[in-house]
């Protein structure tokens, strides 16, 4: 995340725990891995990368991947939370 901005993970944690069991799983991409893959691009992360990775671990039947400028509201957490995806649609 940003400086001064709480991850993706952290403003999802308090919907995922609230179920019982969770069924959602929080893939992060350490910047470890961004800093190993540079390209000689000078970047120092790189966001689609860590989208392929964070795909490829993922187990669940659906997968939210989003960009860094999106901005979800608690209606999009609600919704999710409450199971109201169409396994024939694409969001």
């Amino acid at each position: 995340p940003l400086p001064g901005w709480e991850s993706l993970a952290d403003v999802l944690r308090p919907f995922v725990v609230a179920r019982d069991p969770p069924q959602v799983r929080i893939v992060t991409v350490p910047r470890s891995f961004h800093e190993k893959v540079s390209a000689g691009t000078g970047q120092s992360f790189f966001e689609f990368m860590a989208k392929n990775v964070g795909a490829r671990r993922a187990r669940g039947e659906f997968v939210l991947i989003t960009n860094g400028d999106v901005m979800l509201n608690d209606q999009v957490y609600q919704m999710l939370g409450a199971e109201m995806l169409d396994r024939d649609s694409y969001f």
